[in-house]
């Protein structure tokens, strides 16, 4: 632990930024139940109109967010990492603080939606670079974990925002505009110490490599491996970076965009980030998200403030389990077992609620939970529990290893456009679909997360413990026969590729140390 600690620390403030979007996210469904809320800009909940109203509400931020995570590849790219999560800040809490005064003298939704697009393009920044930038910079014997601590985060901030919610529905009555604008301005303070901590931090080695800064790379690793410059360790891991950016320093966007596309296994490494935040959109997780109160509801659970506690309830859990997966799961069971778990849980989750939904039909008003309403109550607590040490951090985890480092910036940027766009458009669908198709909503879900399982298997190869420069090893040869052999850990090619790093790491040591005796023994 001691080793590793300002690799910790760094770890810690960066993810901060993580819950710039988790606090966003829980908030938003709570306060759309807000009658206050409803009063203020004069929407009626009773109203055809008022589902695809929610779902303009809640969406408009992921469109700020998709195209703050396309800008991530030139802001974070020919700035740096850490000056993009300085920016991005900014941007959050300017729109935090637009949408906190919303519908002052008007019930005019245009100020909040301005608000939350300009909050939306700062998370959507930060969400691109924080995986980028800790990954570049945390041991590899920690990586996945590090990289996951920003999912941490993002469900610490969910899980307050949901407390928030409910202490203030609790506290504020009637139809006080304080009810919904404190939690509007509380969500600044995660901004602010991601604002103020980040100046702190060194940039990243491997950005300052590409831009051919190796002095400032040195003290960079230096720094954050809490090691001298003159390490052996040091001198190794900055002159593998040098080596695997050779040729490919400085690139513009064009030609980032015909690297990619050099050979089957960059393009495969490159599209499996992708391909794995448009999956993770698709387990349903943000369908609970944005909406669990409604969705406690339609499973039995009636009152705002029960359905509002019972959300809050599911934030716990969902931090619990995400702290639990990233300290024995992340970087234990290794990231396909985790995903792989993860997928069966969830599919069954997702199954029963549908099934339970579909069978028992629309909940009569005043009727009390059924013995199969209370399970599925549990189910939706299950689905979570799941979710939280797999499909919840390891995407973020895999695609910052598996993007090249060459091309990172534009891999994560694509990435995490992918995750908003998806993001936007099940925040718009799932109101319509509860209303519309109800129990299918969770049976598509569930059939999504069956799909998932079966694409791990074939396609994700296990990266635990291997160092970024040796990852493209893992996409050599037949890929599908690699990923498949991975599902058996004794067989997994990472395991080779860890116990090879480090026997090159003591080698590389020893002959320091004989150097440094032979060195003695001449003064001698």
């Amino acid at each position: 632990m001691k080793s590793y600690r300002r690799a910790y620390v760094l770890t810690i403030i960066a993810a901060f930024g993580g819950m710039l979007f988790g606090w966003d996210t829980g908030l938003i469904g709570g306060i759309l139940t807000m009658p206050a809320f409803q009063h203020s800009f004069g929407l009626n909940p009773k109203s055809r109109h008022f589902s695809q109203l929610q779902g303009n509400i809640v969406s408009v931020l992921q469109g700020g967010c998709f195209f703050g995570a396309a800008s991530s590849f030139y802001i974070g790219d020919r700035l740096g990492r850490r000056l993009a999560l300085v920016i991005a800040a900014v941007f959050f809490l300017v729109g935090s603080t637009i949408q906190t005064c919303s519908a002052i003298r008007t019930t005019s939704l245009s100020q909040l939606y301005v608000g939350r697009f300009i909050g939306g393009f700062g998370v959507g920044l930060v969400s691109a670079v924080v995986p980028t930038y800790i990954g570049e910079n945390a041991n590899k014997e920690i990586r996945g974990r590090c990289i996951g601590t920003m999912q941490l985060f993002n469900v610490t901030g969910i899980m307050l925002s949901y407390f928030v919610n409910y202490g203030i529905n609790e506290s504020i009555h009637g139809l006080n505009d304080l009810q919904w604008r404190i939690p509007f301005a509380l969500q600044m303070i995660p901004g602010l110490i991601l604002l103020i901590g980040i100046s702190s931090q060194n940039e990243s080695p491997r950005w300052l490599v590409e831009k051919d800064r190796i002095t400032e790379a040195r003290q960079a690793l230096s720094h954050v491996r809490d090691k001298p410059e003159q390490d052996p360790t040091i001198e190794l891991e900055l002159q593998e970076i040098i080596n695997d950016f050779h040729g490919r320093k400085n690139l513009s966007l064009t030609q980032q965009l015909k690297s990619v596309y050099e050979s089957k296994k960059t393009l495969y490494r490159c599209s499996l980030a992708i391909i794995l935040m448009f999956w993770q959109q698709w387990t349903g997780t943000n369908s609970i998200n944005y909406y669990s109160p409604q969705i406690f509801a339609s499973v039995g659970l009636q009152g705002t403030s029960a359905g509002l506690f019972a959300t809050g309830i599911y934030g716990v859990v969902k931090v619990m389990f995400t702290a639990l997966g990233l300290l024995f799961a992340t970087e234990q069971i290794g990231r396909k077992w985790s995903l792989l778990t993860s997928a069966a849980g969830q599919a069954f989750a997702m199954y029963y609620i549908g099934i339970h939904t579909g069978i028992t039909g629309p909940i009569v008003a005043g009727a009390g939970l059924s013995s199969s309403g209370i399970f599925a109550i549990v189910c939706v607590y299950l689905f979570v529990v799941f979710y939280s040490f797999g499909w919840g951090p390891i995407p973020f985890v895999l695609a910052a290893e598996c993007a090249p480092n060459h091309v990172r910036s534009l891999i994560m940027a694509l990435a995490l456009m992918t995750q908003w766009l998806f993001n936007f458009v099940i925040a718009k669908l799932t109101p319509v679909m509860l209303a519309d198709i109800t129990y299918g909503t969770f049976l598509l879900f569930g059939s999504c997360c069956v799909l998932i399982g079966v694409w791990t298997v074939f396609c994700v190869p296990e990266t635990r413990g291997v160092p970024l420069e040796s990852i493209d090893v893992l996409f050599e040869g037949h890929i599908i026969r690699g990923c498949v052999g991975d599902c058996i850990p004794k067989r997994a090619r990472a395991r080779g590729l860890r116990e090879h790093s480090r026997g090159v790491e003591g080698g590389v040591e020893e002959m320091f140390d004989d150097e440094n005796d032979s060195a003695g023994k001449d003064v001698l």
